[in-house]
Order: structure tokens, then C-alpha cells, then sequence
């Protein structure tokens, strides 16, 4: 009998385990992650954007007037950035440049969304919820959780008047 209720027990605590778990946005949540995991072909038809001389772009931005590239993330969707490319941060020609991984030691707090990021590195920002994640040259898999929005991608400087070069970043999401 022991033997019994410790394998009834221990299936009521797993079934109570799995209760807590938090209900994925949408039912393809799980699917999207996996896929991007596996680098596999997107929803969604690859964007290809450049950000030029430290100018930010914007994936999925809509208004009355203005269309931009790609759509609106909705809640749930799983989107990934990759980026290659070299910006040089001032105009002097000994000036130093840096991929979209930034500073390798340096951290700066970003305009947008104030996390701690690689200082002239790429981020991205979430414009309806205010969240900002760490690009580099390649975010991985990040989960949009929020109402439906357009996506922000900057360089972490305060300063890019005098910035010259350029970023090729391709966005890739999976939203089902």
C-alpha cells in the first residue's frame, strides 16, 4: 500500500506542478521558440534593414500615413535579430569602430527602454511596452509579451552625429 500512495502522491504533486506553469499568449508560442531554436525558416519572410551612420530603424511600425518594413509583433511572437556590418563612433580617421557587439567591456544605460547594454552595440525596444533587449550580433530567441507593436532597433550612443558605417541586420520572426 505504501508503494501506492507514494506513486498517487507523487502524480498529484506533478499534476499540481504542471497547473503553475504559466498558459503560453498563443497556442504556437512553444512552436515559434522551438523553431527559432533551430534557426529554421521564420512565419514570416525574412527583413532585411540598415542602420547607417548610427540612425535607428523600426520593424512593424504602422500609422494613417506611414508603412514600414515588416509587421506588428503581437503577443506571443518570438522574433530574432541578427547584424554584421562596422559603425565608426567619432570622425576622427584613428577613431575607433565596433560591430553590432558593442564595446567588449564597456556598458552605457540606453535612451530607450534604460537597460544596461554594450556601449555602441545594437538593442532593440519595444515600443508599447517599454522593454529593451540587447541585440549584438545576434539576440537569439526573445519572446514579445504585450499588446501588438512596432520595434525599435538603435545603437547604444548618445552621440551619432559624427557616426559613419553601417549595420545590415535581418529580423526574422515566428508568430502562429
Amino acid at each position: 500500500m505504501t508503494g501506492i500512495r507514494r506513486t498517487m502522491l507523487i502524480t498529484a504533486a506533478v499534476a499540481a506542478l504542471a497547473l503553475l506553469q504559466p498558459v503560453p499568449a498563443h497556442a504556437g508560442t512553444a512552436l515559434s521558440q522551438q523553431l527559432c531554436r533551430g534557426n529554421q525558416i521564420g512565419a514570416i519572410r525574412d527583413t532585411a534593414l540598415t542602420i547607417l551612420n548610427g540612425q535607428p530603424v523600426s520593424f512593424g511600425y504602422r500609422d494613417r500615413t506611414v508603412v514600414g518594413p515588416g509587421i506588428p509583433l503581437q503577443d506571443g511572437d518570438v522574433v530574432r535579430i541578427r547584424a554584421t556590418g562596422s559603425i565608426k563612433i567619432d570622425s576622427w580617421p584613428w577613431g575607433p569602430s565596433y560591430s553590432p557587439a558593442g564595446h567588449p567591456t564597456e556598458r552605457t544605460r540606453t535612451f530607450w527602454g534604460g537597460i544596461s547594454a554594450p556601449s555602441y552595440g545594437l538593442y532593440g525596444f519595444f515600443n508599447s511596452t517599454g522593454a529593451a533587449f540587447p541585440v549584438g550580433a545576434d539576440s537569439g530567441c526573445v519572446v514579445y509579451r504585450g499588446p501588438q507593436t512596432w520595434l525599435w532597433l538603435a545603437q547604444n550612443d548618445d552621440r551619432t552625429v559624427d557616426n559613419s558605417g553601417r549595420w545590415d541586420l535581418t529580423v526574422r520572426i515566428w508568430t502562429f
